[in-house]
């Protein structure tokens, strides 16, 4: 049996160990409220050009906005739409095809997206590419100023 000593050694040890574990960081918080997602959607079979998309997005987003993804203000998230946990966003996003889409989240609500549509017709010119991905970003990010 515990003597009221030890219980209250052991309560001192629980107590200290909860609050160092806090976020003592008020940036952080504000950065989530505001952030900007570049999603690009894809099934599990994929051509040559659908990885390109890929590629160069990740490319171009990692190329402009290094600091943005190094502060979580920017995040870019690849995902399997075959895979049951993405399938609503086929729905959400009228997806009919591979995707790059730029969604605008404050607060954990989304409050705007964009489906880049024009990738497709960029994929044969990087730089056009990478200037497309460039613009659409930068519209959201002013947003999270």
């Amino acid at each position: 049996m515990l003597t009221k000593r030890s219980f209250l050694l052991i309560l001192s040890v629980l107590l200290i160990a909860a609050v160092s574990c806090g976020n003592n960081n008020p940036v952080a918080s504000e950065e989530i409220e505001k952030t900007v997602i570049v999603y690009y959607f894809h099934t599990t079979f994929r051509c040559y050009s659908c990885y390109t998309i890929e590629k160069y997005t990740k490319e171009a987003i990692e190329e402009f906005f290094g600091d943005e993804l190094n502060s979580g203000k920017l995040i870019f998230r690849p995902l399997n739409v075959e895979k049951k946990e993405n399938q609503r966003f086929v729905k959400d996003y009228q997806l009919y095809t591979k995707s790059v889409v730029v969604s605008l989240v404050k607060n954990g609500e989304e409050v705007k997206f964009n489906n880049l549509e024009k990738v497709w017709h960029y994929l044969r010119n990087k730089e056009q590419f990478f200037n497309y991905i460039k613009d659409e970003v930068n519209n959201y990010l002013k947003e999270t100023e």
